[in-house]
């Protein structure tokens, strides 16, 4: 990741802090999380990038706010989801107006068999976006981060059960759209 270049300076002045402990290590453990989960909301590697990056900035300018250490991965979770969220919304007003502009240099590779992948991915990412935002963030973040429903609930705020049930309806009303 090019955000672990500086993720690995902001973690070497975090630890001179004597008022931070652990930060660069409770880095190290949640950078991979924290990357696949925006990766998983953005499907773009450099964007996912710059919100893992932005999250741990974030996170350590806040850090005083977080009163119990052990939630920082949860938290940190949370950060990088709201900020992949907005991002994509940002993103989403920009293709919107750049839209001819993203049809003419929209990769096309090796004929009709990679066209017709192409389609049936960007039909099933439209369908998925088409679900309710409550369904839609549950199927993200289950399906494409392989998180289980604790660590959806952790992420969204909300319970485990909440997570299963919301996955069911999501999954259901993805197949009836497909079908």
């Amino acid at each position: 990741m090019t955000a672990g270049i500086q993720v690995d300076a902001l973690m070497a002045r975090a630890e001179t802090r004597p008022n931070e402990p652990g930060f660069g290590e409770r880095v190290a453990e949640s950078q991979k999380r924290v990357f696949q989960i925006a990766y998983g909301v953005l499907g773009n590697r450099a964007e996912a990038e710059d919100v893992a990056q932005e999250a741990f900035l974030n996170a350590y300018q806040h850090l005083s706010v977080l009163s119990d250490g052990e939630k920082f991965r949860a938290w940190v979770n949370r950060i990088a989801f709201r900020l992949a969220l907005n991002r994509q919304r940002g993103l989403r007003r920009r293709w919107a107006r750049d839209a001819a502009w993203q049809a003419a240099t929209a990769e096309t590779v090796d004929g009709v068999r990679n066209a017709e992948e192409h389609l049936l991915i960007e039909k099933l990412r439209s369908r998925i976006d088409a679900l309710p935002e409550k369904y839609k963030r549950v199927l993200q973040l289950s399906m494409a981060e392989e998180m289980d429903a604790a660590g959806v609930g952790a992420v969204l705020g909300i319970p485990a059960g909440t997570v299963r049930s919301r996955l069911h309806t999501a999954r259901k009303l993805l197949l009836e759209a497909l079908q």
